[in-house]
């Protein structure tokens, strides 16, 4: 007599018919799904959370670029937003050339950002998907590796701390990978130059490009199945491309780079943010490290079916890939903890580079696309004779886990709640992984729970990798302090030694400062500005002054500025969240937690100094009449040497009275030129060769590309 089931279990059932009837290709969604709640606010990692590089940095360079645009009609090559200028051409976070970020903003900021993240994550999802499927994965399997890599917690912790750049360059990697695979097939489809792809990754994050290139030179050599010197003669005619079709981002940054603070980055430098061993433990334990960069969670089940991808799959080539890939990066990411690390990151181009942790993200690909593999071996019962093995395995992962939080417990008295959440994960993922090998169940029902264990544990842990604060909550931010500087009028800039007025609201209210954060910053800057604001600088920062213990604030505190290096960049006003005791700063008024002291030796927007080394002597007022973007226009009377406090830099040069003269380097940074008796038309114009050279061979490639895409169409003919 068959039993009737109870009300409970017909609704699993109900509910289980429901999943199952969902194409699996519409979870590769769910990456933008997630972002929806806070699609309109700002990304911090926490609700407490102070920073955000969304807000720090990405938002004043869009807003700054569609400003510029929308004013001048023309394109910024050179920014005098913060650091008291730089070449805006050649930063990479500064949005101007990765085509895609330009969606961004059409639409209002942070929307378009978030958006824009969010179809990017998909668009990661997809290409491993077209990946694994094109090595020969199921679709199911295929649509578990591409959700695992969309949801990858590491790219929505990354999303959290405002890595704009990272989580547009990633996304690409898989594609880049595929586009190697589709090279060497030969049947019908899509191809694409792998250079294209390389191309866009290197414009969206150059520091990506580094680690995106050198996999894809490894897929290639592993997997293309070419002769040798094909192989070779394929992968350096693409990564000429690439790097032709990035050159007008490419060619003014290494010129950048050369003059910037981080050419003189020691190893130490380099090796930030490296992995310690003890957080290798955070692959199956959701547990929010102190830094963002050491996060990789992946999850009991995808972890499992990883291991037991290496263990069932029979694509030997292909599974010992993905698995070299996950050990290499994992050397990577620990970094300084290798023999020898220091002596490699000493390495030219190497050097440039920094926060090896970065290469977790290839240990997320590596693990994601092997859990496709073991999913596709148990359901494919494939490597079955191997099942007894993958048993001991899994209840050795069982008790290797209650181990760890046993004698967690046991040393500190207390769990955390991500030890208990990976300890659970794991038990219920190997217990459902044996159910799975040992044919208990039917396939879609085991199948349809092993989706659903992976999608809770990657959305609970990435759910709580950000938080949103709305535009209002951000952008108000020492607002009242931005309106009182801004209503002094004047053509000047403002320092703090406290970051007392954020990047975002500074551009908001179009006030440059001479303080600021960002990775690359003009070497003989950093140089000045250690002497002005007082502040010893100890070893490479991407701050304006240096925060020795990463606490703005208070910092700094000890530190007095000298008013008068700061009166050479024009600077008006100092701001503190702190008093401040110095010659020429007299305390004007306090606004909340600031202190806003005027500077009595601040200079003018340019000026005329008849006598030079005279001091004050002999120093009268030019007047500027346009400021632009990439031109600055001044109205003088001389003899003498006219001084603009802008910072030299290639690229900049002058006219007087529509006469090409010699750019003269004043207190080693400022710009001038010499003027002869009477009035004069003074015109300094930003015309860096590096991008006008960039773009030459931008044009170059496209014929270049042109010829390979002709290349692909003959090669398709044929077939």
């Amino acid at each position: 007599m068959m039993m009737e089931s109870s009300p409970g279990e017909k609704t699993w059932n109900k509910v289980l018919a429901a999943i199952r009837r969902i194409p699996p290709g519409w979870l590769l969604v769910l990456p933008l799904l997630l972002l929806i709640p806070t699609i309109w606010a700002f990304p911090y990692s926490t609700p407490d959370a102070a920073y955000s590089d969304i807000t720090i940095s990405h938002f004043p360079n869009a807003i700054f670029l569609r400003e510029t645009i929308k004013k001048w009609g023309e394109i910024p090559l050179w920014s005098s937003t913060i650091l008291g200028g730089y070449p805006f051409a050649a930063n990479p976070l500064s949005g101007l050339w990765y085509p895609a970020g330009w969606l961004a903003y059409l639409l209002p900021i942070p929307l378009g950002f978030n958006l824009l993240v969010g179809l990017h994550l998909i668009w990661g999802g997809l290409g491993l998907y077209k990946l694994v499927r094109s090595e020969g994965l199921g679709v199911v399997a295929a649509v578990l590796a591409g959700i695992s890599f969309g949801l990858l917690p590491k790219l929505f912790t990354h999303y959290g701390a405002g890595h704009l750049t990272l989580l547009y360059a990633v996304p690409w990697t898989p594609w880049l990978l595929w586009s190697a695979r589709r090279y060497s097939s030969d049947s019908e489809g899509t191809k694409l130059p792998s250079g294209l792809i390389l191309a866009l990754i290197f414009l969206a994050d150059v520091r990506w490009g580094a680690f995106a290139a050198a996999t894809w030179w490894a897929y290639s050599l592993v997997h293309l199945r070419k002769r040798w010197q094909e192989r070779i003669r394929y992968l350096v005619l693409q990564t000429g491309l690439a790097m032709l079709l990035a050159a007008p981002l490419l060619v003014p940054l290494v010129e950048y780079s050369r003059l910037s603070s981080r050419s003189g980055m020691s190893p130490e430098d380099v090796l930030a943010h490296s992995l310690p061993l003890v957080n290798l433990l955070g692959l199956i334990f959701p547990i929010h490290a102190s830094d963002h960069e050491w996060v990789f969670y992946m999850g009991g089940i995808i972890t499992l079916l990883a291991f037991s991808g290496l263990l069932l799959s029979q694509t030997r080539r292909r599974k010992y890939f993905w698995g070299m890939l996950i050990l290499i990066s994992l050397l990577v990411a620990v970094g300084d903890q290798i023999p020898g690390a220091s002596w490699v990151a000493d390495l030219p181009l190497v050097s440039l580079l920094r926060v090896p942790s970065r290469a977790l993200f290839l240990t997320g690909l590596g693990i994601a696309s092997l859990a496709g593999y073991g999913l596709d071996a148990i359901l494919s019962g494939r490597g079955i004779y191997l099942y007894r093995i993958l048993s001991l395995v899994l209840f050795g992962a069982v008790i290797f886990v209650l181990m760890l939080y046993l004698g967690s417990g046991y040393l500190t008295g207390d769990v955390d709640e991500g030890m208990v959440w990976g300890t659970l994960g794991v038990i219920i993922a190997a217990t459902w992984i044996g159910i799975g090998i040992s044919g208990r169940l039917p396939a879609k029902v085991w199948t349809t729970g092993v989706f659903l264990l992976a999608m809770l544990e990657l959305t609970v842990f990435d759910l709580d990798s950000f938080s949103g604060k709305s535009v209002e909550q951000v952008l108000s931010e020492r607002a009242d302090v931005a309106v009182y500087v801004a209503e002094q009028g004047g053509d000047s800039r403002t320092y703090s030694p406290s970051y007392s007025l954020p990047q975002q609201t500074a551009v908001l209210h179009e006030i440059r400062i001479t303080d600021g954060v960002d990775p690359l910053q003009v070497a003989g800057y950093t140089h000045f500005m250690d002497q002005a604001s007082g502040v010893p600088r100890g070893g490479y920062s991407v701050t304006i002054p240096y925060f020795a213990a990463g606490h703005p604030r208070s910092d700094n505190a000890g530190y007095t500025p000298d008013a008068r290096k700061l009166g050479l960049l024009n600077v008006s006003y100092v701001l503190s969240d702190f008093e401040i005791y110095a010659e020429g700063l007299n305390l004007e008024r306090q606004m909340g937690a600031v202190y806003i002291y005027r500077n009595e030796y601040q200079r003018y927007p340019a000026w005329v100094e008849t006598e030079p080394d005279s001091g004050q002597n002999g120093i009268e007022p030019a007047k500027v009449i346009r400021r632009s973007a990439n031109r600055i226009q001044v109205a003088a009377d001389g003899p003498g040497v006219l001084t603009l406090p802008e910072i030299h830099y290639p690229g900049w040069r002058v006219w007087v009275d529509g006469v090409e003269n010699e750019v003269l380097i004043l207190e080693d940074i400022l710009m001038g030129v010499e003027i002869s008796p009477g009035a004069h038309t003074i015109e300094f114009i930003f015309k860096p060769g590096s991008v006008y050279l960039g773009l030459g061979l931008f044009i170059a490639g496209l014929s270049l590309l042109a010829w390979s895409l002709r290349s692909i169409q003959t090669g398709r003919s044929r077939g």
